[in-house]
């Protein structure tokens, strides 16, 4: 099995990774690369790539930049180009998500594989990977890690608006995009039956949604137990020890007695971990003080002040009530922590000396560090609200609380850190029942059975019943035929019989295309009746590109199209214009079409200079395209038939050689210009001629008309049958 795993917001590195470096760098990171790599390792899987934004930007690491980065045999991290090189967080990239869809398709194509399955990580590389697979006829899964309603729900009790969550958060749209995602999964993998059933519960779910609880693994060689560092002869990496001394030596700066146990919190500077609650409960009660230290590691920080406003006011507030209960000597709030070697160094500090880890999160969707603290010995006290559930009773190394009674949590740490015979046990259960339950072989074992149930069943999205999906189509052929339709494809009859005859013969190595100046459903009406399978079409003078019989529209292309078009001032600037009135036709008007009639008793070579001269001073980049002295098109910039060719030749990692294209007048010049085998039927007009003397197209004229001129062309360029000796015109 190829499996194609998504993680879309790009601070995604195999070494080194940079958790809690900002609210995109959580837990979820380290899951996707834990299972890609582990992944790897089953004989059953040929593949495993883990797609996520490339960066170039001097704020980060640059290995960020760097296309392909190896994890392990058989795995390996594919970064494709998203919303231009600078790091953003991913609530951003909603609108460049299309371009991402575009790379892995491409990347797809160019590797010659197929995925067996399609995995998205979050909202928005579900709204990637159902698209993907969709292309692909592929089985789409989907992991949501954190929902939206929940997010909304704890915005909304922070006295946050809706308007302010949208401008924020996009949250309305990322809602959508999840309901989307549940329906067209063909398996929804959630971490805890608390996520299944409270937090999906919240999505209405139709009922034959397929979910697995799966419970993400722990990687076991870095979260080793406290007591090997007593073992004779164990053997320990030197960055281990070394990290062992650094973390010592930190907390040793911040407490007055550094013999006490440690109540140890760390998540990053978010409202929803509570974390102001665990300092109130520890600064609101001497006798725990007594009992032991408190260090909160949250996030990793240079200076708060040129940190994203809600995490300031979160480490704002943990400075204040520090000095609000005088918990200086102590109390540590370290600025740094590395998550490789130094936090499983932490966890085994802190259950050396018989503390306690601590996550009264208001709610937690999984809580993967209570499980690293229990792999490492160290007890935990978590909130019940969420997925400490399933982890206290599977490893029975916790103590559950509610995180809005203070006495409750202090009783459950003071439980913990004064009867050693408690302590002993929830460590012993910890270490041996983490490494029973949560070991990511074991998930991965559960991941490829959960697989092979959707694998050979109908994905939910397939292209159509019966026929061979877009992507496997596209990835299958070696060349692709564009042509214009009236005087070209259509005109002779009976050489148009002879057309289908050859492309029938040779549908396993070519596909077909239209292009037209019409709008997609006048396309229809001409050749719906022609009995040709047509795998593009490319209408609306190139506006708009379309997919196989169900006519499955390019985002991809409308998202390149989007850039810099300003549809609004346009139709303001030609208001102005007394001698241009917009076509009421209802295929006139299209999102990147807008069209004109023009007066004709207007001279057509002025009116042309004026518009360009407007729209420029308008400053709004376009493509103007005047037509039979009567209708004028305004379009994208980017948008033209030969650009739309140009496109799909990068799309489906299609040599532009191995393009043909076939037209008969001046409005298919752009297309037939260029690098592609350019085909002009032997009745076309004399706006063609220029052609004949061009020395950067590569064009054939034939003497056959229409169709069968086409014919000739293909054979000509080698195409079909036998390629001709003589050179193109």
């Amino acid at each position: 099995m190829y499996i194609q795993l998504i993680s879309v917001h790009g601070l995604v590195r195999g070494t080194n990774i940079e958790m809690g470096r900002d609210a995109d760098t959580g837990g979820q990171i380290r899951y996707v690369l834990e299972l890609a790599k582990t992944l790897a390792k089953f004989e059953a899987v040929t593949q495993v790539d883990l797609f996520t934004r490339r960066l170039k930007d001097k704020r980060v690491n640059e290995l960020y930049s760097q296309e392909i980065e190896p994890l392990c045999d058989k795995a390996r991290i594919v970064r494709l180009p998203c919303g231009g090189p600078k790091y953003m967080r991913k609530e951003k990239l909603w609108p460049y998500l299309d371009e991402f869809v575009d790379g892995m398709i491409s990347f797809t194509r160019k590797e010659g594989l197929t995925p067996a399955v399609v995995h998205g990580h979050y909202a928005d590389a579900g709204y990637v990977g159902r698209h993907v697979a969709g292309v692909f006829d592929a089985p789409f899964i989907f992991t949501g890690h954190s929902l939206g309603k929940d997010k909304l729900k704890g915005l909304l009790e922070r006295n946050w608006t809706v308007e302010q969550a949208n401008k924020e958060y996009h949250i309305e749209h990322r809602i959508a995009m999840e309901h989307s995602c549940l329906y067209e999964a063909d398996l929804v993998i959630t971490s805890t039956r608390h996520e299944r059933e409270n937090q999906w519960g919240a999505y209405d779910p139709a009922g034959d949604q397929y979910f697995e609880v799966i419970p993400p693994g722990t990687d076991l060689d870095r979260f080793f137990p406290y007591y090997e560092y007593d073992m004779p002869g164990a053997s320990i990496d030197e960055r281990f020890k070394q990290a062992r001394a650094k973390m010592r030596h930190e907390l040793g700066r911040f407490f007055f007695s550094t013999e006490k146990p440690i109540i140890l919190s760390l998540c990053r500077p978010e409202r929803r971990k509570n974390i102001g609650a665990l300092i109130e409960v520890y600064g609101s009660d001497k006798e725990l003080q007594m009992m032991a230290n408190l260090a909160v590691f949250a996030g990793i920080r240079d200076d708060i002040e040129q940190m994203p406003d809600g995490e300031q006011e979160v480490l704002t507030d943990i400075l204040l009530l520090m000095d609000r209960y005088d918990l200086y000597g102590k109390m540590a709030i370290p600025k740094w922590h590395d998550s490789e070697f130094e936090v499983p160094e932490l966890y085994r500090y802190v259950a050396a000396h018989r503390g306690v880890f601590c996550n009264i999160a208001f709610t937690e969707n999984f809580g993967l560090t209570a499980i690293e603290a229990a792999a490492c010995g160290l007890p935990f006290v978590a909130t019940e609200n969420g997925g400490p559930q399933d982890i206290v009773e599977n490893t029975k190394s916790g103590i559950l609380v509610d995180v809005a009674d203070y006495g409750q949590i202090a009783d459950a740490l003071k439980k913990l850190l004064s009867d050693k015979e408690v302590w002993g046990e929830h460590s012993t259960h910890g270490i041996n029942l983490v490494r029973e339950f949560y070991s990511w072989e074991r998930h991965c074992e559960q991941y490829l059975e959960a697989i092979k149930k959707v694998v050979v069943s109908p994905a939910k999205t397939p292209s159509a019943a019966g026929r061979q999906a877009t992507g496997q189509r596209m990835a299958s052929i070696e060349k692709l035929l564009i042509s214009d339709i009236d005087g070209t494809l259509l005109g002779d009859d009976d050489a148009f019989e002879r057309f289908k005859e050859v492309m029938r013969e040779h549908h396993g190595r070519i596909a077909f295309g239209i292009a037209s100046g019409r709008a997609l459903n006048l396309v229809e009406e001409v050749v719906g009746s022609l009995d040709l399978e047509i795998d593009v079409i490319i209408s609306s003078v190139g506006a708009e590109i379309y997919y196989g019989p169900e006519r499955s529209f390019d985002k991809g292309w409308a998202a390149h199209l989007r850039h810099k078009w300003k549809p609004d001032v346009i139709r303001e600037a030609l208001e102005k214009l007394p001698y241009l009135s917009l076509q009421e036709a209802d295929h006139a008007q299209r999102e990147f079409k807008i069209s004109y009639n023009l007066d004709d008793h207007v001279d057509g070579e002025e009116a042309q200079a004026e518009i360009r001269e407007t729209l420029t001073k308008a400053k709004a980049p376009h493509q103007l395209i005047f037509s039979h002295g009567a209708y004028v098109d305004i379009l994208p910039h980017r948008a033209s038939k030969g650009k739309a060719i140009r496109y799909l030749s990068g799309k489906w990692n299609l040599p532009i050689e191995n393009i043909a294209t076939a037209g008969d007048s001046g409005n298919d010049l752009d297309m037939l210009s260029g690098a592609t085998a350019g085909i002009v039927v032997g009745n076309y007009t004399d706006e063609l001629e220029p052609l004949r003397k061009s020395r950067t197209s590569r064009v054939y004229f034939a003497e056959a008309h229409c169709a069968g001129g086409i014919i000739e062309g293909l054979e000509h360029f080698g195409f079909v049958g036998e390629p001709s000796m003589a050179t193109a015109e």
